[in-house]
């Protein structure tokens, strides 16, 4: 969860610094941890990066990977401190809607769909 919602606030560009560095710094702690339990450097950067597959299968997949390669102490403070990061900047939304249409997010908007 918290390198899903890092990446979303890197990308977004809305991240502050800190938290740009918290997440990198997670990033790596979680691609050193698969690699050690023998993913290959493409794999493990795919699986960190979900790069590949449907949001639920990338979150499987590192799920079942961490749990196989096991989570040390720095890696949990690492996502700990990310996710504190991002609740004190105040990211209140986790969205993953690729096939929505005439989607909006975010508070008291306003929109008018016409379709034919």
């Amino acid at each position: 969860m918290a390198l899903e919602e890092g990446a979303k606030a890197g990308l977004a560009g809305t991240a502050t610094k800190l938290i740009a560095d918290a997440y990198d710094t997670l990033k790596g702690l979680v691609a050193r941890r698969l690699r050690r339990n023998g993913a290959d450097d493409e794999q493990s950067i795919a699986l960190v990066e979900q790069a590949n597959g449907t949001a639920e299968d990338r979150q499987t997949a590192l799920t079942e990977q961490l749990a196989a390669a096991g989570v040390d102490d720095p890696t949990q403070q690492a996502a700990q401190k990310l996710l504190d990061l991002l609740r004190a900047a105040g990211t209140k939304y986790s969205i993953n809607a690729p096939d929505a249409k005439g989607l909006m997010i975010g508070d008291h908007n306003t929109q008018t769909n016409t379709y034919n």
